[in-house]
């Protein structure tokens, strides 16, 4: 791979974006999103999961949100017991589909949503409003293509790699 590509200080082409720049700005915004999550008084899991129900207007299938965000259902069934414990959800078995649950938000918990998470949600909306729809559409679609680019190397990497001992292939969503 060529220096320019990789960071390395002293690169021919200084104003074309580096590997290392993309990896600065992903931690500056999963910062921001950490700090929206801790001013909830959440664990990010905890503050993505109640996105979601907000977003699906108040209820929506447990397994739905382990799928969307790419996390293991035991982290959110971790995340979900805190924000049951805490009064903000309850957890229900599905009528139509016994084996799945359906979150909903308890009325505390909307008034929680009401006061910590929309007005967070409503900012991240003006703040990407504030790119113009075309810059909107090419970011969306940037971001998406170089998610499978990584996913394709890093999936790559490990085509070969035996398995060891105590170690289970991991696959996008949860475990294997």
């Amino acid at each position: 791979m060529p220096e320019e590509q990789l960071g390395v200080a002293g690169t021919v082409a200084p104003d074309i974006p580096t590997v290392r720049d993309m990896d600065i700005v992903y931690q500056e915004v999963e910062r921001l999103y950490y700090e929206i999550s801790k001013g909830c008084g959440l664990s990010e899991t905890a503050y993505w999961i109640l996105v979601d129900i907000v977003v699906a207007g108040g209820s929506c299938p447990q397994g739905s949100i382990a799928t969307c965000h790419s996390l293991s259902r035991q982290t959110v069934s971790s995340a979900m017991r805190s924000l049951v414990d805490r009064g903000l959800v309850t957890l229900e078995r599905d009528e139509t589909n016994r084996r799945s649950k359906i979150v909903t938000l308890t009325p505390e918990g909307r008034a929680f949503c009401e006061r910590e998470v929309t007005p967070a949600l409503k900012a991240e909306q003006r703040a990407f409003e504030s790119l113009s729809p075309e810059d909107r559409t090419a970011l969306v679609a940037l971001i998406r293509r170089y998610v499978v680019a990584i996913d394709v190397e890093a999936r790559a990497l490990h085509a070969d790699a035996p398995i060891g001992k105590g170690q289970s292939v991991r696959t996008q969503g949860g475990d294997a």
